[in-house]
């Protein structure tokens, strides 16, 4: 089978969405599938080969919403009936790529799926206001677009409610995203990512972005500090200047630069022995995350999860005491953190079972899901 994914993000990107098509076209190819990623770029190069990956860049203001569809449909279109994949399968429902795909492929009868991995901020506590307004974004006739996909996937129950007022009455399927078998693999010390083997290390994976709570994060760990002085905070993720300027304004003025650690991007091998390597994993996220992917990828390490809402994994978390879920209390936060920090029998049993928990989210069980659901759209 011959599959195209579209996607605005894709490597060298760092992201959530750019892994997951990276490590979904490398587990298709393992299978024996032929793929292709239509994605943008900044660059010259326009076409070329990512870990036997075909990868097609076209060029679009990717970050222009609705004004990049112009041309964005048209040249889709000029490059299906080039490739003449079976299907094509669109990630990311509000993006320039996911309202053009379904349109192009329809044209030419290509069967066409979307999986929509997002949620607004404040979705959880909001769904009535938010869907009152979503109600207004269809006033935009391309927003339409997505009703001509054959079936949807959506990766919690959340972002599959969410989709819904879009897709009133098409199939949606629920696939949790998948965890890389590498995380269930991975051993790593505190001085393989630079520490002491002295330090208690508390890390923080994600994008620098006001939704992801790190403020919260940080206001937690001055708390966290002053009781536990081998404590530090190691955060690892991209972010803009600006808002990484006032971040760090932050850690000057609350006296933690000695114990704050700001790691950057890194490459996926490199980032599963932090995970490894950290005796506490945090999500301090204010809301809006349709799954959470990093909180399964540190259970996959056997590293336990302290968080504010906990995304689509909280009441696993909760039922099966994979971590702790403490809402927007600072107090609460450090205080589950310092528990954990200092009782090392209580992180190996919390480690084990979380290893178990993520076990059921590898990419062999849920790539099967994904290929039934390719195959049940192609013989409608």
């Amino acid at each position: 089978m011959h599959i195209c994914y579209t996607t605005d993000y894709f490597l060298p990107e760092y992201g959530g969405i750019q892994t997951h098509i990276h490590e979904l076209s490398k587990v298709a190819i393992k299978n024996g599938h032929r793929v292709t990623v239509v994605t943008s770029t900044k660059g010259q190069k326009l076409v070329e080969k990512i870990n036997n990956i075909n990868v097609i860049r076209i060029k679009y203001p990717k970050y222009a919403g609705l004004f990049a569809l112009s041309g964005l449909k048209s040249r889709l279109y000029r490059i299906f009936r080039k490739i003449e994949p079976d299907i094509v399968h669109a990630h990311h429902a509000f993006s320039p790529m996911g309202f053009a795909t379904a349109h192009a492929a329809k044209k030419i009868g290509i069967p066409a799926i979307l999986t929509n991995h997002s949620i607004p901020i404040g979705y959880e506590a909001f769904k009535r206001l938010w869907n009152y307004f979503s109600r207004i974004f269809l006033l935009y006739q391309e927003v339409y677009n997505i009703r001509k996909y054959d079936a949807i996937i959506a990766v919690s129950p959340l972002a599959a409610e969410y989709i819904r007022v879009y897709y009133p009455k098409g199939k949606i399927f629920i696939v949790p995203p998948p965890v890389e078998n590498e995380f269930f693999k991975v051993s790593a010390s505190k001085r393989d990512i630079g520490f002491n083997d002295e330090d208690k290390i508390v890390l923080f994976v994600g994008r620098l972005a006001i939704k992801k709570g790190i403020e919260f994060a940080l206001y937690s760990f001055r708390l966290i500090s002053l009781l536990e002085p081998k404590a530090k905070l190691c955060i690892v993720g991209p972010y803009e200047k600006a808002y990484m300027w006032h971040i760090k304004n932050l850690v000057k003025n609350w006296n933690l630069e000695n114990r704050v650690v700001f790691v950057g991007p890194v490459d996926r091998e490199f980032l599963r022995k932090f995970y490894a390597a950290s005796d506490v994993f945090i999500f301090p996220s204010y809301g809006g995350e349709s799954f959470g992917i990093v909180v399964l990828e540190s259970m996959a390490t056997g590293t336990p999860v302290v968080a504010t809402s906990g995304g689509a994994l909280r009441k696993y978390i909760e039922k099966y005491g994979l971590g702790y879920i403490t809402g927007f209390s600072p107090v609460k936060f450090a205080r589950a953190v310092i528990q954990l920090l200092n009782n090392p029998a209580l992180r190996a049993e919390m480690g084990r079972k979380c290893r178990i928990f993520a076990q059921f989210f590898s990419w062999d069980r849920i790539f099967s899901k994904i290929m039934d659901i390719y195959r049940w759209v192609m013989e409608k």
